[in-house]
């Protein structure tokens, strides 16, 4: 191939690579900054509470069902999509499930649970705080999403608030130790070693409602 050809070959690639490479980067901060947050919202929910979560601290009073999925995300590495937890529970309720539901008597000493709709046959009922300390490390061996060891002590660095006032339930959080990822990400600093990899979507996967499948 002549030198002149091969020059023009070069020239051509190098804004090509310039513009994949801009494109990869963009996206790698994006995915970093959605990790920082967290977001759930279910509109036909039904029931009264409220929970709170401030680093290792965390507490659920009242309850609320939905029977469909809500939209959002249920941890902060996910992809937002359906969501799997449809309820959420904490004082005094939590304290009932020994008694009305034949589960472990150490459910006494929970704070907070969430999950899907106990009337689905995969449902799960997950304690989301034991006497006010969070369950990161999964003490009761239900958690859904299996998280790595470091996922799990990121987690103690979210500050998560939800409120569901009768008819609907939504759920926000901001996650410091994965805003820092994003900043650090700026100079290209990976401190989570998360840059390319993809997100999942909500684990394990949940359908979405008769109503979205017959629309599309």
């Amino acid at each position: 191939m002549p030198r002149s050809a091969v020059r023009r070959l070069v020239a051509l690639s190098l804004p090509l690579s310039a513009a994949w490479t801009g494109c990869t980067y963009l996206d790698q901060r994006l995915a970093d900054l959605h990790d920082a947050f967290v977001y759930r919202w279910h509109g036909d929910a039904l029931g009264v509470g409220a929970d709170a979560k401030v680093g290792p601290l965390a507490l659920t009073v009242g309850g609320w069902y939905a029977d469909t999925p809500g939209w959002g995300k249920d941890t902060w590495w996910q992809r937002p999509g359906y969501t799997m937890t449809n309820h959420g529970t904490g004082v005094p309720f939590t304290t009932l499930g020994p008694l009305g539901y034949g589960q472990s008597w150490s459910r006494l000493f929970a704070t907070g649970t969430s999950g899907n709709h106990p009337a689905e046959p995969n449902a799960y009922d997950d304690v989301t705080s034991w006497l006010l300390l969070t369950d990161t490390f999964d003490l009761d061996d239900n958690y859904p999403f299996r998280l790595t060891p470091g996922q799990r002590v990121v987690d103690l660095f979210g500050v998560e608030v939800g409120v569901a006032p009768l008819f609907w339930d939504v759920h926000v959080g901001f996650n410091a130790a994965e805003f820092v990822d994003f900043v650090l990400g700026l100079v290209l600093i990976d401190v989570f070693g998360d840059d390319g990899v993809p997100r999942p979507p909500t684990v394990p996967f949940v359908a979405a409602p008769e109503t979205d499948r017959r629309r599309r």
